[in-house]
């Protein structure tokens, strides 16, 4: 089955990027594994700006690995000359059992990765004994790693909550998300803050951002207000204020970005 991300904002066809179910069984504990690998010029760089998902990355990369706490904004990365990564998109829930700590202290930070004696090492081997066919691998050490951890029941409720504000756009205030989940609005914002690091009208705002980013960057050409009043929003002006302090660039200049950038890549395939 295909994995789909909707978190990066500027896919780039030199960045071959792979991803990778997991078990059932991990279902709590994290969402996919990513593996992208680049080879570029000298003197080429692609930024690699993400809104990302509200849980800690995992990445383990030739010469760094650790956990990497979400952003507020936008996280970006810049890539040069050849490597690769496999990273693994957490759950929330898995946050706190990585980091022994209230997830307010991760957010943008990186961490040691717990128990990673058995997984860094032996990722580092598959990548450079085949990095082009080495997935199967990969994936096996992956879940033997994540076969450490145990969920624990507020960290599955913090995972019920995330999941719902991101699939279901019928969530438009914290009272509602309450609601749906039998707990008070003081109660919600602790958990989310504990187990998240951010407040649940940030998870509100990420899904709406990264709703309006896929949207824009698939070239759907619906008027910008109607995107907004899809979105939930009062008005295109709030919508546009909103999305250009995250991702540095008004609607329908990130629109009219991607477009270019997919006529270059299409200038770019000899097919």
């Amino acid at each position: 089955m295909a994995v789909e991300s909707r978190g990066e904002l500027r896919p780039d066809p030199r960045v071959t990027m792979s991803r990778l179910p997991l078990g059932e069984q991990f279902h709590d504990l994290a969402r996919h594994i990513w593996i992208p690998r680049w080879d570029l010029p000298d003197g080429e760089a692609i930024g690699q700006p993400v809104l990302e998902y509200p849980a800690v990355n995992v990445a383990v990369e030739p010469e760094l690995a650790g956990v990497y706490g979400p952003h507020r904004g936008l996280s970006s990365r810049v890539l040069r000359g050849r490597s690769w990564a496999v990273g693994i998109l957490m759950r929330p829930a898995a946050g706190t059992l990585l980091t022994e700590s209230p997830m307010v202290e991760v957010v943008g930070r990186r961490l040691p990765l717990p128990r990673g004696a058995g997984l860094v090492g032996p990722l580092r081997e598959a990548m450079r004994a085949d990095g082009q066919t080495a997935d199967p691998r990969v994936q096996a050490l992956v879940e033997g790693w994540l076969g450490q951890f145990v969920v624990d029941e507020e960290g599955v409720l913090v995972n019920a909550v995330a999941e719902a504000v991101e699939s279901d756009p019928a969530l438009l205030r914290v009272a509602d998300i309450a609601e749906r989940f039998g707990l008070t609005e003081r109660s919600l914002q602790r958990l989310v803050q504990r187990r998240i690091g951010f407040s649940p009208k940030w998870l509100i705002a990420r899904r709406r951002l990264q709703d309006a980013a896929q949207a824009l960057r698939a070239g759907e050409h619906v008027a910008l207000a109607d995107l907004a009043a899809d979105l939930g929003y009062t008005d295109q002006a709030h919508f546009s204020r909103d999305f250009a302090a995250v991702v540095g660039l008004a609607p329908g200049a990130y629109r009219a970005a991607s477009q270019a950038s997919r006529d270059q890549a299409r200038r770019s395939d000899p097919d």
